[in-house]
Protein backbone atom coordinates (compact mmCIF):
# COMPACT_ATOMS: atom_id res chain seq x y z
CA UNK A 1 0.00 0.00 0.00
CA UNK A 2 1.59 2.92 -1.35
CA UNK A 3 1.20 6.55 -0.11
CA UNK A 4 1.43 8.93 2.81
CA UNK A 5 1.41 8.00 6.55
CA UNK A 6 0.84 10.26 9.17
CA UNK A 7 0.35 10.58 12.97
CA UNK A 8 -1.01 13.91 14.87
CA UNK A 9 -1.36 15.68 17.76
CA UNK A 10 -2.93 18.42 19.69
CA UNK A 11 -0.92 20.69 21.27
CA UNK A 12 -1.28 24.56 22.61
CA UNK A 13 -0.05 25.74 19.76
CA UNK A 14 -2.71 23.31 17.28
CA UNK A 15 -2.53 20.02 15.50
CA UNK A 16 0.36 18.92 14.02
CA UNK A 17 0.83 16.22 11.68
CA UNK A 18 3.63 14.39 11.07
CA UNK A 19 3.13 13.29 7.13
CA UNK A 20 5.94 10.94 6.13
CA UNK A 21 6.32 8.82 2.54
CA UNK A 22 6.99 5.78 4.32
CA UNK A 23 11.18 6.08 4.69
CA UNK A 24 11.03 10.27 5.24
CA UNK A 25 9.48 12.88 6.94
CA UNK A 26 7.87 15.07 4.08
CA UNK A 27 6.20 17.73 5.22
CA UNK A 28 4.78 18.76 8.89
CA UNK A 29 1.01 20.26 8.84
CA UNK A 30 -0.09 22.72 11.12
CA UNK A 31 -3.46 24.12 11.77
CA UNK A 32 -6.07 25.06 14.92
CA UNK A 33 -8.35 22.70 13.36
CA UNK A 34 -8.36 18.82 13.32
CA UNK A 35 -7.60 16.78 10.41
CA UNK A 36 -10.94 15.16 8.61
CA UNK A 37 -9.10 11.48 8.45
CA UNK A 38 -7.89 9.56 10.39
CA UNK A 39 -4.11 8.85 11.43
CA UNK A 40 -2.24 6.28 9.12
CA UNK A 41 1.24 5.91 11.12
CA UNK A 42 4.12 4.56 10.33
CA UNK A 43 7.54 4.46 12.48
CA UNK A 44 8.60 7.49 10.78
CA UNK A 45 5.57 9.72 11.93
CA UNK A 46 5.17 8.01 15.10
CA UNK A 47 8.89 9.35 16.02
CA UNK A 48 8.45 12.49 14.38
CA UNK A 49 5.02 13.11 16.58
CA UNK A 50 7.20 11.55 19.83
CA UNK A 51 10.02 14.08 19.33
CA UNK A 52 7.76 17.03 18.78
CA UNK A 53 6.10 15.93 22.29
CA UNK A 54 9.37 16.51 23.86
CA UNK A 55 10.14 19.42 22.21
CA UNK A 56 7.20 21.03 23.33
CA UNK A 57 7.86 19.60 26.69
CA UNK A 58 11.47 21.64 27.01
CA UNK A 59 13.06 17.95 27.04
CA UNK A 60 14.52 17.60 23.86
CA UNK A 61 16.65 20.00 21.50
CA UNK A 62 17.72 18.79 18.45
CA UNK A 63 15.96 16.62 16.38
CA UNK A 64 16.95 13.36 14.84
CA UNK A 65 14.78 12.69 12.09
CA UNK A 66 15.25 10.97 8.19
CA UNK A 67 14.04 14.21 6.07
CA UNK A 68 12.54 15.21 2.93
CA UNK A 69 11.26 18.10 2.16
CA UNK A 70 8.36 17.72 0.12
CA UNK A 71 8.61 19.89 -3.32
CA UNK A 72 11.71 21.70 -2.15
CA UNK A 73 14.06 22.75 -4.71
CA UNK A 74 18.07 22.13 -4.48
CA UNK A 75 18.42 25.83 -3.83
CA UNK A 76 15.67 25.38 -1.15
CA UNK A 77 17.43 22.49 0.36
CA UNK A 78 20.21 24.47 1.09
CA UNK A 79 17.94 26.93 2.86
CA UNK A 80 16.77 24.62 5.01
CA UNK A 81 19.90 22.97 5.82
CA UNK A 82 21.38 26.25 6.83
CA UNK A 83 18.50 27.23 8.67
CA UNK A 84 19.04 24.08 10.73
CA UNK A 85 22.23 25.31 12.07
CA UNK A 86 20.46 28.01 14.13
CA UNK A 87 21.17 27.01 17.55
CA UNK A 88 18.51 25.84 19.73
CA UNK A 89 17.26 28.84 22.22
CA UNK A 90 19.02 31.56 19.69
CA UNK A 91 17.41 33.77 17.18
CA UNK A 92 18.55 35.01 13.90
CA UNK A 93 17.70 37.80 11.46
CA UNK A 94 17.21 37.35 7.94
CA UNK A 95 20.67 39.10 6.88
CA UNK A 96 22.32 36.98 9.24
CA UNK A 97 20.53 33.89 8.12
CA UNK A 98 21.31 34.80 4.41
CA UNK A 99 25.07 35.37 5.42
CA UNK A 100 24.92 31.45 7.31
CA UNK A 101 23.61 30.35 3.83
CA UNK A 102 26.45 32.40 1.82
CA UNK A 103 24.54 34.96 0.29
CA UNK A 104 24.55 37.89 2.68
CA UNK A 105 23.06 39.80 -0.09
CA UNK A 106 19.60 38.40 -0.34
CA UNK A 107 17.58 38.46 2.97
CA UNK A 108 14.51 38.88 1.18
CA UNK A 109 15.33 35.18 -0.25
CA UNK A 110 16.19 34.23 3.21
CA UNK A 111 12.69 35.31 4.12
CA UNK A 112 11.10 33.35 1.26
CA UNK A 113 13.08 30.39 2.40
CA UNK A 114 11.39 30.44 5.53
CA UNK A 115 7.77 31.14 4.11
CA UNK A 116 7.91 27.74 2.04
CA UNK A 117 9.45 25.58 4.57
CA UNK A 118 7.48 22.70 4.80
CA UNK A 119 8.87 21.21 8.04
CA UNK A 120 8.53 24.33 10.73
CA UNK A 121 9.70 23.99 13.86
CA UNK A 122 12.20 21.13 12.63
CA UNK A 123 13.25 23.09 10.35
CA UNK A 124 13.15 25.69 13.02
CA UNK A 125 11.89 29.12 10.46
CA UNK A 126 11.29 30.22 14.14
CA UNK A 127 14.06 31.14 14.73
CA UNK A 128 14.44 33.72 11.97
CA UNK A 129 13.52 37.37 12.82
CA UNK A 130 13.76 40.69 11.80
CA UNK A 131 16.65 43.15 12.24
CA UNK A 132 16.08 44.38 15.70
CA UNK A 133 14.58 41.78 17.27
CA UNK A 134 10.76 42.04 15.45
CA UNK A 135 9.26 39.12 14.70
CA UNK A 136 8.75 39.17 11.17
CA UNK A 137 5.85 36.93 9.57
CA UNK A 138 5.49 33.36 10.24
CA UNK A 139 2.93 30.50 8.88
CA UNK A 140 2.99 28.17 11.03
CA UNK A 141 -0.33 27.04 12.40
CA UNK A 142 -2.95 27.89 10.52
CA UNK A 143 -3.67 29.53 6.42
CA UNK A 144 -3.83 32.97 7.82
CA UNK A 145 -1.28 35.77 6.37
CA UNK A 146 2.14 35.53 7.80
CA UNK A 147 1.57 38.72 9.79
CA UNK A 148 -1.68 37.79 11.58
CA UNK A 149 -1.24 38.30 15.23
CA UNK A 150 -2.08 34.30 16.23
CA UNK A 151 0.50 33.37 13.45
CA UNK A 152 2.87 35.58 15.45
CA UNK A 153 1.89 34.52 18.88
CA UNK A 154 3.14 30.81 17.92
CA UNK A 155 6.51 32.22 16.88
CA UNK A 156 6.68 34.00 19.80
CA UNK A 157 5.56 31.16 22.02
CA UNK A 158 8.40 28.92 20.27
CA UNK A 159 11.10 31.26 20.81
CA UNK A 160 10.19 31.83 24.26
CA UNK A 161 9.79 28.39 24.93
CA UNK A 162 13.42 27.68 23.60
CA UNK A 163 14.95 30.78 25.40
CA UNK A 164 13.55 29.48 28.67
CA UNK A 165 14.34 25.81 28.42
CA UNK A 166 17.92 26.75 26.84
CA UNK A 167 18.65 29.29 29.98
CA UNK A 168 17.37 26.08 32.42
CA UNK A 169 19.76 23.53 30.70
CA UNK A 170 22.61 26.42 31.05
CA UNK A 171 21.90 26.76 34.44
CA UNK A 172 21.70 23.78 35.41
CA UNK A 173 25.05 22.67 33.24
CA UNK A 174 26.54 25.78 35.49
CA UNK A 175 25.77 24.03 38.47
CA UNK A 176 27.19 20.77 37.44
CA UNK A 177 30.27 22.66 36.60
CA UNK A 178 30.33 24.33 39.92
CA UNK A 179 30.48 21.41 41.83
CA UNK A 180 32.99 19.95 39.78
CA UNK A 181 31.33 17.01 38.29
Amino acid sequence: MGGFYHATIHTALGYMRAVSDGNMMVRLDWDQIPPDDADRPDDVSRETIRQLEAYLAGEWMLFDLPLRAEGTSRTGQNWLDTMALIPYGRTVNYGEFAAMAGKPQAPRAAGSACARNPIPIIYPCHRVVRSGGALGNYGGGSDHHPSSAANLDRKRYLIELEQRFAQTRSAGRASCDEMGD
